[in-house]
């Protein structure tokens, strides 16, 4: 045995060692539960499905150049953890990644896909998550992929083709547009947050299929999972997530505030708490919120459409300047001593309701030039496509 033979075997047993503890980080963080996407994430490589990344240090974001031929060693150690990865920026701001990796099994997870089902991705990424979903569906030929940024459709097709799945097809067109030549499809799974659902995906759903979409419900995506019922898409949300923002038809500008002003800190009223309001955040990152502040922001964007996100804690924000949050020592407030107390009153209504979590909700979308009746007791959320009939507890009636 020569040399290079026994450098490649010791590299594969590297590589082996590595994605082990990688699927463990992935089930402990609750990502994966099932033995078929286990074997999906075991069998496909995640570094042969990225080049240029970028990787956020101590002194700010870092471009990696990854040749995925050969890996250095430090790459696959970023690569191979619960992270996302941006690979591309436009105008500053992030325009494509691979996601993170334990709300790709999650969200692979809530698919349930099975073997010979048809899927369509809406946002190519890398190819990671379509090489994955091939894995679990038998087939590359049933997995369609799109994107809407042209070097974005060129690189993944090259990827995949490299990493072993040339029948994956990529296309280069708007998401909301769907793929109607090939469907219609078991499963329809969006990884861009989108601001509506788009009536092409309805048309092109399965009997029986299902689709998951991050929706954009005040300043971040949760996820909903929604099944066909003639002209009304009903189901559940899931989990909450942030994605990068879909670009064309699907987004519409200001349906929540997009963030708050800067404040001076010395203007800025702070009304403690005797006590907590929020449990802890799971990560010290200050980007995560806890479970219970996830949940009220959701409430809190049904309630009042001022909703928005800072990193304290949810809020309202006028529009002018002013705004409020809530966090768990306590209501920050400026220039404005109304909205403090506006979101005072909306947390003591969830908190009266017995702290709705995200799951508790049912929804239905309704297209908006149908008539409906708002449910009694709960929201609507004008969309521009659809209508959201949003209520707690069981199921709702047809609207």
């Amino acid at each position: 045995m020569t040399q290079f033979e026994d450098d490649a075997r010791a590299g594969e047993a590297d590589l082996g060692e590595r994605i082990d503890r990688y699927i463990d980080e992935l089930r402990t963080a609750g990502g994966i539960r099932s033995a078929r996407v286990e074997r999906a994430f075991r069998a496909v490589q995640r570094h042969r499905l990225l080049e240029t990344f970028y990787h956020r240090g101590a002194e700010g974001r870092v471009r990696i150049r990854h040749d995925p031929a050969h890996p250095r060693e430090e790459h696959l150690e970023l690569i191979y953890a619960d992270t996302v990865l941006a690979t591309r920026y436009i105008d500053g701001l992030p325009a494509s990644s691979t996601s993170q990796a334990s709300l790709v099994a999650r969200m692979l997870e809530l698919l349930d896909l099975a073997e010979g089902m048809r899927v369509l991705e809406v946002g190519a990424g890398t190819g990671y998550n379509a090489a994955l979903m091939a894995e679990i569906v038998g087939d590359q030929r049933l997995v369609i992929t799109t994107d809407v940024l042209e070097d974005v459709v060129d690189q993944t097709a090259r990827l995949l083709a490299d990493a072993g799945y040339p029948r994956i097809r990529v296309l280069l067109r708007d998401g909301f547009e769907g793929a109607p030549a090939d469907g219609p499809f078991d499963r329809i799974v969006a990884t861009v947050g989108c601001s509506d659902l788009s009536p092409q995906w309805a048309g092109q759903l399965a009997g029986g299929g299902a689709m998951l979409v991050p929706l954009q419900h005040a300043d971040g995506h949760p996820l909903v999972l929604l099944r066909r019922d003639g002209d009304v898409l009903r189901g559940k949300m899931v989990t909450w997530t942030g994605f990068m923002p879909v670009r064309g038809p699907l987004y519409i500008e200001d349906l929540w505030p997009r963030g708050m002003a800067m404040a001076d800190p010395a203007e800025v009223v702070h009304e403690p708490d005797p006590e907590p309001r929020f449990g802890p955040p799971w990560s010290d990152e200050p980007c995560y919120r806890a479970d219970d502040e996830a949940d009220f922001l959701f409430f809190l964007g049904l309630a009042d459409r001022r909703a928005c996100s800072a990193l304290d804690g949810p809020g309202l924000s006028d529009g002018l300047g002013g705004w409020a949050t809530v966090a768990r020592d306590g209501i920050r407030w400026w220039k404005d001593a109304d909205l403090a107390r506006e979101l005072d009153r909306h947390y003591r209504d969830w908190d009266a309701r017995g702290r709705p979590a995200l799951g508790d909700y049912q929804v239905s979308f309704v297209p908006v030039d149908a008539a409906c009746v708002p449910p009694p007791g709960g929201w609507q959320v004008e969309r521009r496509f659809y209508r959201q009939l949003v209520t707690l507890g069981p199921a709702q009636p047809d609207p």
